[in-house]
């Protein structure tokens, strides 16, 4: 199809659907490799946190941790923060529920930050085949009334319009596909991710909420 002489000469509002499919597509890719490259990241630096500090069960309460990247980064910062509070409470309990508090809240940040750009992927994935069904509609009524117009219902007259009106579809499915499995890709590893992350505050709690903070 030459995109050039639809928008050249076809209906102001397909070639308007044409463009913004195309966009919606760009802004798709864009999200997909954006998010792909963050969580490969994201996976690397947890498995390198596992094999390096994590050989002992009770790794919270004696290992020296340094030079932790990722998500995980962040729930140590939560912790060494809170050095200088958990000494001022002899009871397990009130430190077993400070450390839950701020690695609960740690955890919703890193979800948050984790699930950026999902509503994106899934606003595409869901509405492009619709705007494609709109401009393929709108495309046939077009063709359609030409055809009432001159009377003729050759297919010179029809296959162009026709077939304008049909790639409209197409390319919205083009742009949802991907999306709607990346989407759920990523909608998965993050879960993963963040089940991860929960294992590991759930392991700074327990060993912490029983001793001083030593990392």
């Amino acid at each position: 199809m030459n995109f050039a002489h639809a928008f050249s000469s076809g209906s102001p509002v397909l070639s308007a659907v044409f463009l913004l499919l195309i966009l919606m597509s760009f802004a798709s890719w864009y999200i997909i490799f954006w998010k792909g490259m963050m969580l490969k990241r994201e996976y690397k630096s947890y498995q390198e946190f596992m094999k390096k500090h994590t050989i002992n069960k009770d790794w919270p309460t004696h290992k020296e941790l340094a030079n932790v990247d990722g998500c995980v980064k962040f729930l140590l910062a939560e912790v060494k923060s809170l050095q200088a509070v958990l000494p001022r409470y002899d009871s397990h309990e009130a430190k077993k529920e400070i450390l839950t508090m701020h690695l609960l809240q740690t955890l919703d940040e890193i979800r948050s930050s984790l699930d950026k750009g999902l509503t994106i992927l899934a606003s595409i994935s869901s509405s492009a085949p619709f705007i494609g069904l709109f401009g393929t509609v709108w495309g046939i009524y077009n063709a359609l009334a030409s055809i009432a117009v001159q009377g003729n219902a050759g297919l010179s007259v029809v296959a162009a319009p026709m077939g304008e009106a049909l790639v409209a579809t197409a390319i919205g499915l083009f742009a949802a596909i991907p999306a709607v499995l990346a989407y759920n890709t990523f909608v998965r590893l993050n879960r993963l991710l963040v089940q991860n992350m929960r294992h590991v505050a759930e392991q700074l709690t327990v060993y912490l909420s029983n001793s001083n903070i030593k990392n």
